[in-house]
């Protein structure tokens, strides 16, 4: 017996040394970047360029990134490989310690870190005017493809512009003249890139204003993007997604994709309760009076079944021990009721300025504003901030607030706020239902500790980013991220902007929400950079204008090749896009984890790849669109594997040993081959329209279970001769179904 537990530790023994040098051995693939900013006057992250501009373009290409404050001091990394590119762009011309900032540049360049500078070259000077020497700018200049002479070229007008690369810039915007001044950089003599110089109109040596380097690459600040004359107006130059995917060495890294699903492009939409209680201009049958919130259930959620919708009401609407009615509280219940309807939380007395509460003081806020003050009408809610005038000093709030929640009656309660207003919400649906949502109020600005509340009963979030790319906003600088790290928690950002920037703070251009159109239209073509999202308030219900814009969106939708998901689920699927770790396999596969909900694996410059279906696990789908390829992974495997076949023609959709989907409108997982015969869960919104892949002219009885509130339903399906197997079930998906596919054979 002592013999044999002997054996028993030596066996445990070999299994925890030999784990951790396994695990060694497949390490992650470093999809993190980490962006260096120095703002002294106000260090926030989310207002920085490498947030603003550059963390959307990377996001695409399949990076996360974590801010540092080198007010703080040098960030210090974990693992030389944790980060794979450190991104410096910065708006202030000196830094504290320029030389010791440069110094830990090189360092981690020599442990392999790639490294982009865009922006003020803040680390010429310290903030006393005392420069850095040329040896120590170039030892990390040099890396990135140039040699910085040490002048400063501020007279530019003679000057003209040398494209080495000419897709590498012009992508929004020309090089205007005259030039932007520029720092003299001539090539460096290591394996230098330049793609874009300014030449002097006298003289053979041409200034680098863009290149690259065996380390990273740089761009001169006001060649990347142009600044016009007025604040909307900023464009790029450069073409960030070729310059980023050279520049971190991502052609052939596989991207984490937040826009698709199941082949198509994602659709969700949300409503934030703001105006639930106002009186509409539009009037019932009868011409009675009616709420926006009526009038949204009547007009936006009703006649559409097929469209999901996320609705989060404001607690204190609906609760009568502050501002809620039985009115208030029916049409909740009656919006859940809807199947298509998810039950959302808009928080409980609806924070303005969430900063004002990150370390909240009741005797501070009864102080400021007064235990007895007021509550804000339902009807402000979204434009207290046209109040510039109002005297903000010592209250803590921005100048532009009132007040820092709309009901402030009662002290704040963190607790009460986010775990609160979901449990308190959710007593409105019915049985089965609860809150699956919290959308952010107010600035959509949480601190940590209130993302953290919401993590801890696993509670999706979402809003923030106000994305927009129209005629007013014209450009992809004005499309936001997936989301946002803040501490060790992750806010994910609504797609698209609402309708109150659309209507400037709800005060003008009604109508203005139809325009989201263009926005749908611009992060769809050239490529996919955002999911459909209609996001609105209740006080869109208030008008007619407002009224025919938001119909105007969801017949879009309707109109759309798309597949309909709830909001809490893209959440989810945005939360799963930060956690998601992508390993290559010692035989050239990726083994992807922790990826949530995240279902959608990208290749760029995908026309001769093609998933290598024999030899993938967890597997059930390709999609080939603008010249990317997109893999649909199966839900209810924890951890698929992917092979990839490149070829030298494009071979679009090749036969594999058992069908797989190219796009549909519902949701398919969990599929199991049963000697041919394939069986799956699935779910959707709408007709579930289906494509899959399979042998050519081949024949199949589809057959979908009975439920106790559906019949079965069967159909005899054929293959055309390339394959294709196009057929729709024509049932309500929204409870989920099971799928047969079976052989049918002569």
């Amino acid at each position: 017996m002592a013999s044999l537990l002997n054996i028993f530790r030596v066996l445990f023994l070999c299994i925890a040394v030999l784990a951790p040098i396994s695990m060694a051995q497949a390490r992650p693939v470093s999809r993190e970047i980490a962006s260096v900013y120095y703002s002294p006057e106000d260090p926030k992250p989310r207002f920085t360029p490498g947030h603003t501009l550059a963390e959307t373009v990377l996001n695409y290409l399949g990076l996360t990134v974590t801010h540092f404050d080198l007010g703080k001091g040098l960030p210090k990394f974990n693992d030389p490989h944790e980060f794979r590119g450190i991104l410096v762009w910065m708006e202030i011309d000196r830094l504290p310690d320029p030389e010791g900032f440069l110094e830990w540049l090189d360092a981690q360049m020599n442990a392999g870190t790639r490294v982009v500078i865009l922006g003020d070259w803040s680390f010429l000077q310290n903030l006393d005017g005392k420069t850095v020497s040329l040896a120590r700018v170039n030892r990390v200049l040099s890396r990135l493809g140039g040699r910085y002479t040490g002048d400063w070229e501020q007279f530019t007008f003679d000057f003209s512009v040398s494209h080495f690369d000419p897709d590498m810039t012009g992508y929004e915007s020309e090089i205007v003249k005259p030039l932007p001044p520029f720092y003299a950089v001539e090539r460096s003599a290591n394996g230098s890139v330049p793609f874009v110089s300014a030449k002097p109109p006298q003289g053979n040596s041409d200034y680098v204003l863009g290149a690259f380097g065996p380390s990273g690459g740089f761009v001169q600040d006001g060649y990347a993007v142009r600044i016009g004359r007025n604040e909307h107006d900023r464009k790029w130059i450069l073409n960030p997604f070729k310059f980023f995917s050279r520049a971190f060495n991502l052609e052939e890294f596989p991207k984490i994709d937040t826009t698709t699903l199941m082949g198509r492009r994602i659709y969700y939409s949300h409503i934030d309760g703001d105006g639930w209680r106002n009186i509409s201009e539009i009037r019932g049958d009868d011409d009675e009076p009616l709420l926006d919130s009526e009038v949204v259930y009547r007009d936006f959620i009703a006649p559409y079944p097929d469209l999901p919708v996320s609705v989060a009401p404001i607690a204190a609407d609906l609760d009568p021990n502050w501002a809620g009615t039985k009115r208030t509280g029916d049409i909740a219940r009656k919006m859940f009721a809807a199947p298509q309807v998810e039950a959302a939380s808009h928080t409980y007395t609806h924070p303005f300025q969430w900063s004002y509460f990150d370390k909240y003081s009741a005797k501070r806020e009864t102080r400021d504003f007064g235990q007895n003050a007021h509550d804000m009408s339902a009807r402000v809610l979204e434009f207290l901030g046209v109040a510039d005038d109002v005297d903000a000093s010592d209250t803590g709030l921005k100048k532009s607030y009132e007040l820092p929640r709309a009901y402030i009656r009662r002290p704040f309660d963190l607790h009460q706020e986010i775990i609160g207003a979901a449990d308190y919400i959710s007593t409105f649906a019915p049985k089965g239902k609860k809150v699956e949502l919290l959308q952010w109020s107010g600035d959509t600005s949480p601190f940590e500790a209130a993302i953290a509340m919401a993590d801890s009963i696993d509670l999706p979030n979402l809003n923030g980013g106000d994305s927009r790319w129209d005629p007013d906003y014209p450009s992809l600088a004005w499309v936001a991220p997936v989301g946002r790290r803040v501490g060790k928690t992750v806010q994910i950002y609504a797609s698209n902007s609402n309708e109150n920037t659309y209507t400037r703070l709800w005060s003008d251009r009604y109508f203005g929400f139809r325009y989201l159109a263009s926005t749908i239209e611009n992060t769809e073509s050239p490529i996919r950079l955002r999911p459909f999202n209609i996001y609105y308030h209740m006080y869109s219900g208030e008008k007619i204008a407002s009224r025919n814009a938001v119909i105007s969106n969801l017949e879009l939708a309707r109109k759309s090749s798309i597949i309909p998901i709830t909001a809490s689920r893209y959440a989810r699927l945005g939360k799963g896009f930060f956690t998601a770790e992508i390993e290559k396999t010692s035989d050239g596969r990726w083994r992807v984890r922790n990826r949530g909900k995240a279902e959608t694996i990208r290749f760029d410059n995908g026309t001769y790849l093609s998933v290598d279906f024999d030899n993938s696990s967890g597997v059930i789908g390709q999609t080939h669109y603008q010249g990317s390829l997109y893999i649909a992974l199966d839900e209810a495997v924890d951890t698929p594997v992917i092979a990839v076949n490149a070829g030298k023609t494009a071979q679009r959709y090749p036969q594999a040993s058992q069908p797989y989907v190219i796009s549909s409108r519902w949701r398919a997982w969990d599929i199991q081959n049963d000697h041919g015969i394939l069986h799956m869960k699935i779910q959707g919104f709408g007709a579930g329209e289906m494509q899959w892949r399979t042998k050519p002219s081949a024949v199949y009885k589809a057959s979908v279970t009975a439920s106790q509130d559906r019949p079965e339903w069967r159909k005899i399906i054929t293959a055309d001769s390339t394959g294709m197997l196009h057929f729709t079930i024509p049932l309500d998906g929204i409870a989920g179904a099971d799928l047969i596919l079976e052989p049918v054979t002569e």
